[in-house]
């Protein structure tokens, strides 16, 4: 078995009344909006985020490259991405680091 995890930038078209929502309407986005007619969704490549106990995503937990982080020359886009992946995984792994030894002087 094979575990991953996948990103997705994901809108809902419903609306408020429609009790036949998975959401039960309350048009929160969760996992059981996959089995919604009124989900649709993009790839969200190159983001870094953290996700809340349901696995969404809160409006101030998360980046992804684009906007003013464009170079200037666009022939120089997909090295500043690669660079921004190697500065995505530097920092997981610090935080991790960071989490461990905090624990490790609390117990």
């Amino acid at each position: 078995m094979q575990m991953k995890h996948l990103l997705i930038e994901g809108y809902c078209d419903g609306k408020k009344g429609h009790s036949v929502y998975p959401c039960k309407d309350t048009l929160e986005m969760g996992i059981h909006c996959l089995m919604c007619t009124q989900f649709s969704y993009v790839e969200s490549p190159n983001e870094i985020a953290i996700s809340e106990s349901n696995g969404s995503i809160e409006e101030d937990s998360y980046i992804g490259f684009g906007d003013e982080m464009e170079p200037q020359d666009i022939k120089k886009r997909e090295e500043y991405i690669n660079s921004w992946k190697e500065i995505c995984k530097k920092k997981i792994n610090e935080a991790y680091d960071e989490y461990m030894h905090m624990i490790a002087i609390k117990d």
